[in-house]
C-alpha cells in the first residue's frame, strides 16, 4: 500500500469531480496508474523532478510510457513536476481507487482463511457480503495458517472476525470469568 497523504487524497478529489464530468473515469484510471508506475521506482521522482530535466523532455517521457495521454491528464503531470508534488503519484492513485470504487458502488473485502478457498466458498462470500453491503464486492482471498478455521473479513475499516482462534479466545475469557 503506498504511503497515505491527505495531498494526494486533495488531488484525487479533484480528479474524480474532473473525471464525472467529463465520463473520462477509465482514462483516469489509466493516467494514474501511469503515473503510480512512474513514481514508485526508488530514484524517479528526484530524475523526473530534477534540474536537468526540461518540460519538453517530461512530456516526451510522459507520452512515451502513456502514448494516448489527454491534454488535461498531462498537465496534471506537468502541474505536479512545477510543484514537486511528483512524489503524491501513488497516494493520489490510491486514492483515486478509492473514489471510484465508491462512485460505482465497489466493496473490496479481503478475506482470510486457513486454508484455500474453492470458486464455490468464493461466491458464496461474495455474494452474502454483497447482501450486507448493498455493494458490489471484490473478493480478494488470502490463506493464513494461524487462524485456524473460519474467516477474517475486512471491508474498509470493519472487520469480522469469525476465525477459530478468536471463538476459542472468547470460550477461554468466558471459563475465566465463570470461575472467578
Amino acid at each position: 500500500m503506498a504511503e497515505r497523504d491527505i495531498a494526494g487524497r486533495r488531488y484525487a478529489l479533484a480528479i474524480i469531480e474532473i473525471a464525472r464530468a467529463n465520463g473520462t473515469f477509465d482514462r483516469w484510471s489509466e493516467a494514474l496508474e501511469t503515473l503510480s508506475a512512474l513514481t514508485s521506482v526508488p530514484g524517479s521522482v528526484a530524475a523526473l523532478q530534477g534540474d536537468g530535466m526540461t518540460d519538453e523532455r517530461f512530456t516526451a517521457i510522459v507520452r512515451q510510457v502513456l502514448p494516448d495521454v489527454a491534454d488535461v491528464e498531462l498537465n496534471l503531470f506537468r502541474l505536479l513536476r512545477r510543484k514537486a508534488r511528483l512524489g503524491l503519484g501513488m497516494s493520489i492513485a490510491e486514492y483515486y481507487r478509492e473514489l471510484l470504487d465508491a462512485e460505482r458502488g465497489i466493496a473490496r473485502a479481503r478475506v482470510r482463511t486457513a486454508i484455500a478457498l474453492d470458486d464455490a466458498q468464493r461466491e458464496a462470500i461474495t455474494q452474502r457480503l454483497a447482501s450486507q453491503t448493498g455493494k458490489t464486492i471484490v473478493l480478494d482471498a488470502e490463506v493464513d495458517a494461524s487462524i485456524i478455521g473460519g474467516a477474517i473479513v475486512q471491508i474498509g475499516d470493519q472487520l469480522i472476525d469469525g476465525s477459530t482462534r478468536r471463538r476459542l479466545q472468547r470460550l477461554r475469557q468466558e471459563l475465566a470469568q465463570a470461575g472467578s
